[in-house]
């Protein structure tokens, strides 16, 4: 027999029993268990499994007049009630956040009923998309929600979708604007994509609309972006127009971009994960850039306003700003561009009532920018505010399962707003 041989022969009389503890086949080395116990806790803590839900926090001014917003939400029973998000995980900003962009519901097919097509001054085309109701409104009115989505965002987005076909089901005709350069087969007819200070095309939306419906009254909405957009359109509209909007919503938002105020390093904090955040929302903008490149960038780098090698190596909104935004828009620095485009100034000025919604476990959106406009609104007589403890960003994805409800604690809170503010301002 062959040394190889014997030795596989040897092998197999060994007795397992009696083989060295350290390579015996139930051995765990020592630190184990405290290891898989210490992993279990951060799993538990990041999930936030005993953060128990709360009803939202509702702001107003202690002097508010009847007939106004705090009559509105008064009428809001959702408000009195707790927030259930999905459990397990529901409760977690972060996943609330990605959630609803990953699930998206495939079940719903009902598309728009009309494309509107618009020519601005700056030769820009803005498309917007209208959503006639199913049913008829409860009160035989005639109201429409002017949704205006988030960054990079169209009516195809998932949380716009579900909120439309929620609210057509209600009796509310429904209208998105499809902000410039978001639409995939779309071609720029101007030199630029949205700007989140800008809302020349929310305006011209409005404007249709008000043409198209002579007799509809509505309700302004924004989310993140798009709040912004919405509340500095409400702060500088046509006083002769003001009539014609029961209301404003602003959810998400952000308010304030100055680096005066402190605010724009806040974006780059790596608390909570917000730089991971900046770093893919600044990629799904050059994402956009590069789509529609022969519009939107050529002409800036051409001119000499745009270096494109560090327009592509930006890694964040703010360094996109600076390479980018600010220069095409024409303003001499930073500071200037993000006093120019934010709102936190102008809401004590707004007459048109309006409701802020934010939530505490945003991750893209600190409480050092949400709280002034609490503040605001206390004492503020036609303003309200409310905080939610859970729901992320964009999330407000419930239910009492592991499984989400297909509507969202949004959806339904957005809907009982519009029957106040019907009740109340029409």
């Amino acid at each position: 027999m062959s040394s190889t041989n014997r030795t596989f022969a040897d092998a197999k009389m060994l007795d397992l029993t009696q083989l060295p503890a350290a390579i015996a086949p139930d051995y765990w080395p020592e630190p184990f268990w405290p290891v898989c116990f210490l992993l279990l806790l951060s799993f538990i803590r990041f999930l936030h499994i005993f953060s128990y839900p709360e009803t939202p926090k509702v702001t107003v001014a202690a002097k508010a007049k009847e007939d106004n917003v705090k009559e509105v939400l008064a009428k809001c029973p959702i408000l009195s009630e707790k927030y259930d998000p999905p459990l397990l995980w529901g409760r977690n900003g972060h996943l609330q956040t990605a959630t609803y962009g990953v699930l998206g519901h495939s079940t719903l097919k009902r598309t728009y009923d009309r494309r509107h097509a618009i020519k601005i001054e700056d030769g820009s085309t803005v498309l917007f998309d209208v959503f006639e109701p199913i049913e008829k409104h409860s009160s035989e009115g005639d109201f429409t929600l002017a949704l205006c989505p988030g960054v990079a965002n169209t009516s195809e987005s998932n949380y716009i979708r579900t909120l439309v076909h929620y609210a057509q089901d209600h009796g509310y005709r429904c209208a998105v604007l499809n902000h410039l350069g978001a639409l995939k087969d779309v071609t720029l007819t101007g030199n630029h994509i949205f700007n989140y200070g800008r809302f020349a095309e929310l305006e011209a939306m409005m404007d249709r609309l008000m043409e198209v419906y002579p007799t509809t009254r509505f309700i302004s909405i924004g989310f993140s972006m798009g709040a912004n957009l919405t509340t500095r359109y409400l702060a500088h509209m046509d006083p002769a127009k003001k009539d014609r909007i029961l209301m404003g919503l602003s959810v998400c938002q952000g308010y304030c971009a100055t680096t005066q105020f402190s605010c724009a390093p806040l974006y780059h904090q790596w608390e909570n994960g917000r730089r991971i955040y900046n770093y893919i929302i600044a990629e799904n903008v050059k994402r956009l850039l590069r789509r529609n490149y022969d519009r939107a960038v050529a002409p800036h780098v051409e001119a000499g306003i745009v270096d494109e090698n560090r327009l592509w190596g930006a890694t964040s909104i703010l360094v996109m700003d600076e390479v980018y935004s600010r220069r095409i828009w024409g303003f001499k620095d930073i500071d200037e561009y993000y006093k120019a485009v934010s709102c936190l100034q102008l809401i004590p000025n707004i007459t048109t009532p309006m409701i802020f919604v934010n939530t505490a476990d945003d991750p893209i959106v600190p409480s050092e920018l949400f709280e002034p406009v609490a503040e605001i609104c206390r004492d503020h007589p036609r303003h309200g505010f409310v905080l939610l403890k859970h729901g992320g960003h964009l999330g407000f994805l419930e239910g009492r399962s592991i499984k989400p409800n297909s509507v969202t604690w949004l959806d339904r809170f957005i809907v009982q707003m519009a029957e106040g503010a019907t009740q109340v301002f029409a």
